[in-house]
């Protein structure tokens, strides 16, 4: 019997570890096409070989999803391997546990530029795909920390309540122009 989602090419950042490579394992055993993103090269491998044990097929695509042109040139290369893609799924992240006075600036830069920059750039790569096609999913991972700030999480909270408003904007665009994304 054919898998209901055998094929469907679906994206995921932080596809190394934790969160990333859990959703990467799940979308496997449907049978689905999954580009992997993240820095960890090695972590990447080892993803992509465990999604084609379970059902799946699996591309490692190294990228740093702080540098737009990266993430660009994982999109491409995914829909060059894959097909269309279909579900971009946004969840890599970084984060710096400290006081706000003790986290340095280049600190709270590289949060801001992964979490939040790395969401807007990977939604970006997506709709130029899918805007043309009219279809499509993109999945921002999301956090309790974007509706309640913690303390010693200022830089992963401040993110995380930024994509939530950038979310917020894109989907009334969407709506407003009657678009099949989602």
């Amino acid at each position: 019997m054919r898998k209901p989602n055998s094929g469907r090419v679906v994206v995921v950042t932080g596809a190394s570890a934790g969160v990333g490579r859990a959703t990467a394992r799940a979308f496997a055993r449907e049978g689905s096409h999954v580009g992997l993103i993240a820095r960890d090269t090695k972590g990447l491998h080892v993803a992509a070989r465990e999604v084609g044990q379970l059902g799946g097929k699996g591309l490692a695509v190294p990228a740093d999803v702080a540098d737009a042109s990266q993430v660009e040139a994982a999109a491409a290369r995914i829909e060059h391997e894959f097909g269309p893609i279909e579900v971009w799924i946004n969840n890599a992240m970084t984060t710096i546990f400290g006081r706000v006075t003790d986290v340095t600036p280049q600190e709270y830069k590289r949060a801001t530029e992964v979490t939040y920059l790395g969401t807007v750039y990977g939604t970006m790569a997506a709709l130029r795909r899918m805007l043309p096609r009219n279809a499509g999913r993109i999945i921002q991972v999301g956090s309790a920390l974007a509706y309640r700030s913690i303390p010693l999480q200022a830089a992963y909270c401040g993110a995380k309540h930024a994509i939530a408003g950038f979310t917020d904007s894109l989907r009334s665009e969407l709506i407003h122009d009657n678009k099949n994304i989602h």
